[in-house]
């Protein structure tokens, strides 16, 4: 089995140490209700990768594999695996597990999901699973997985975003509109009801299969989304809700302090960063790009709007990822460098560019819009504002529409914890950011890069092309890097649970004190 952990220092993760005696366990129904800034914008986990919808796809269903608290590799829907070859897998399947309608989970619900995968356009997850050559049913409880070539991160590819595993049934194109309203999947918690802009229920899955064979501690959990930062701190300090994520840094002091709530913290395999449509000039030009970095200050960013909770960077990846660089330093804050940049490359009078975001995407992230274009207007560069509904965000991301000198926040999460799960998802021909920068394009020095690492099993190799390519990144600023994100979430003194490093909130990983 292939284990892959991610070590933190114990001075930046905040554990609950609660013992707790559950309601559960005194005959009542215990319900949890949490609160995230958006709402969600699918069910479908093959249709989206924003974070926050991705928390409800990690509690409606299962993967063949799955990341625990501390974030290893575990069995999941397959109990074992081995290799048959460099290109094959062989994988045994969990038996008498079932969907929430009762349907049998089988080997075609493998196929069915992975294929959908394969096909360019069906999901947005494409470029994750793109070393799959085929998936082939071998028996009533084993499926086979053939790579095109080695493919050294296969078993970490069956737990990530998009690898949730669907009825075969609803993989149809007519099947995942059903799916994307109600979800069927084997996981933990089942779909009750969705309704709109006021709650997304879910109740335990008592046939689930569980972890460690443990049911779910918690009967019922109401995903409650409150956009404005006030509504959702007043929520958690009335009790209203039990989690809030997205913590506004200056409200920390008080949530700690609070006689019912506490603070819950741990660095993040996240990074604040916007993605850039770099096609046509002036942002075609990298001089440009890199005027941009210079006129920021990035610790001035953290300090003021994330209290301090932030870590800058520099080569497109979180310190968590295999291939990190950690020779590659934050451009410094040289606002006279930047209008050097822009004057060489012909624009001593500045530029205009446009800063997009969906409301919800991170902490104070119209804020952190607002001090960015005062900081580039000191320089010449004119940011127009557009702020809008997750919805519309997620499109302008599915469709590959950022208009061109645009500049959209995002905040990549490694699906991988390396940076084939990144830098590569994204900048792959096929991935999200694709198609907005010339560098990822076959013929290109780093596209040959991602690609020889994501096939080659030499660790040592793949590290010396990851350095390459970050180093390339770093030169080139085919997007805006800001810093390394910590998750920081409030919560009632009641519940009880360690908080995870890839931003999952995952009920059955949770209790609750009476």
């Amino acid at each position: 089995m292939i284990a892959v952990r991610v070590r933190w220092p114990r001075a930046l993760v905040v554990a609950l140490a609660l013992v707790p005696v559950t309601a559960a366990a005194q005959g009542r129904p215990v319900q949890l209700t949490i609160s995230q800034p958006a709402e969600a914008t699918t069910m479908d986990p093959g249709r989206s990768t924003q974070v926050l919808t991705v928390n409800y796809f990690y509690n409606l269903y299962d993967t063949l594999t799955r990341w625990d608290t501390s974030l290893t590799l575990q069995p999941g829907l397959a109990t074992a695996w081995k290799s048959v070859n460099e290109t094959t897998w062989d994988l045994t399947l969990r038996l008498g597990v079932r969907f929430h309608d009762g349907a049998p989970f089988t080997g075609e619900d493998v196929r069915a999901t992975f294929e959908r995968n394969l096909v360019a356009g069906k999901t947005v997850v494409q470029p994750g699973f793109a070393t799959i050559e085929s998936v082939q049913v071998t028996g009533p409880a084993s499926v086979r997985i053939v790579t095109k070539r080695p493919d050294p991160l296969l078993l970490v590819r069956l737990a990530q975003m998009g690898a949730q595993v669907l009825p075969a049934r609803l993989t149809t194109d007519e099947g995942v509109k059903e799916l994307a309203r109600r979800p069927v999947g084997t996981g933990a918690y089942r779909f009750v009801e969705w309704v709109k802009d006021e709650r997304l229920v879910m109740e335990a899955n008592r046939d689930w299969w569980g972890w460690d064979g443990k049911p779910p501690a918690i009967d019922r959990v109401i995903w409650k989304p409150i956009p404005e930062d006030f509504p959702r701190l007043v929520a958690l300090e009335k009790g209203e809700v039990d989690i809030i994520t997205n913590v506004p840094p200056d409200r920390i002091p008080s949530i700690a302090d609070g006689k019912s709530t506490r603070v819950v913290s741990v660095p993040s395999t996240r990074t604040a960063a916007f993605a850039m449509n770099a096609t046509q000039p002036p942002l075609a030009d990298r001089r440009v790009r890199q005027a941009m970095h210079y006129a920021l200050d990035v610790r001035a960013i953290i300090r003021t709007l994330h209290g301090g909770y932030g870590k800058p960077m520099s080569g497109g990846l979180a310190d968590t990822d295999f291939g990190h660089n950690p020779a590659l330093k934050p451009y410094p804050s040289d606002p006279a460098k930047a209008k050097a940049l822009l004057a060489d490359a012909g624009h001593p009078g500045g530029i205009d560019v446009a800063l997009l975001a969906g409301y919800g995407t991170m902490v104070n992230d119209k804020a952190l819009l607002e001090v960015i274009t005062d900081m580039w207007a000191k320089v010449g560069i004119r940011a127009r504002i557009e702020m809008m509904e997750m919805g519309q965000r997620q499109r302008i991301v599915n469709e590959r529409s950022l208009p061109a000198n645009s500049l959209m926040l995002i905040n990549p999460q490694s699906t991988l914890l390396d940076a084939d799960g990144s830098l590569w998802r994204l900048l792959h021909p096929t991935g999200f950011n694709g198609k907005y920068w010339i560098g990822s394009q076959p013929g290109q020095r780093f596209n040959e890069l991602m690609e020889q690492a994501r096939y080659s099993l030499d660790q040592k190799k793949r590290k010396a092309l990851y350095t390459e390519a970050t180093q390339i990144i770093h030169d080139e600023k085919p997007w805006l890097e800001l810093f390394q994100e910590v998750i920081v979430y409030g919560t009632s003194r009641r519940v009880s649970f360690k908080p995870r490093s890839d931003y999952r909130l995952i009920v059955a990983e949770m209790t609750v004190t009476r």
